[in-house]
This record gives C-alpha cells, structure tokens and sequence, in this order.
C-alpha cells in the first residue's frame, strides 16, 4: 500500500486558501442579500449555495495555481528547495 506525506506546511496553506474562498462566497452573499433586499435569514438558509460557490471557488483557484506553475515549467523555472529536513520514509511492521 502507498504511503503518501503531505507537509503539514501544505495542509495549512491549502485550509488558508478553502477559508480565503469561503469568506469570498460569503462576501457575495451579504453583497447579493444587501443589493436584492432580500432578508437576513438568507444569510444562513443559503449555506448550501455558499458552501457550493466555496467549493468552485477552491476548484478555480487550483486550476489557476497549476496553469501558473506549468507555464513556469514551460519556461524553466524550477521553484527554491525548502530549508525544511527532507522526508525519510519509514516502514512500519
């Protein structure tokens, strides 16, 4: 069975980007309640569509992210080495 690491480094940029994206859905919503009159209940029975809106979001973001770094990558750009300690991996009996 594989063994996957994921940096703990990553996970926290990767929930600092899901959370950027959530308060940007909410942002629209309070936007969109505010410019259609509608009422402030809105704010909590749309949490479907919010969560919805924050979830394309996330999905565009990432699109975004790897058209920049293969474009970088078309061009030679090879991104700094990480001052961290590299990963050993260990097996488990």
């Amino acid at each position: 069975m594989p063994y996957f690491y994921i940096p703990s480094r990553r996970i926290r940029t990767e929930l600092l980007s899901l959370l950027v994206c959530f308060m940007i859905a909410v942002g629209l919503n309070v936007y969109a309640i505010i410019h259609y009159g509608s009422p402030v209940s809105e704010l909590w029975t749309s949490i479907l569509y919010v969560l919805e809106a924050t979830v394309v979001l996330y999905a565009v973001w990432i699109i975004l992210r790897l058209l920049v770094f293969g474009i970088a990558r078309l061009f030679g750009y090879k991104p700094k080495r990480s001052s961290h300690r590299s990963f050993h991996h260990h097996h488990h009996r």
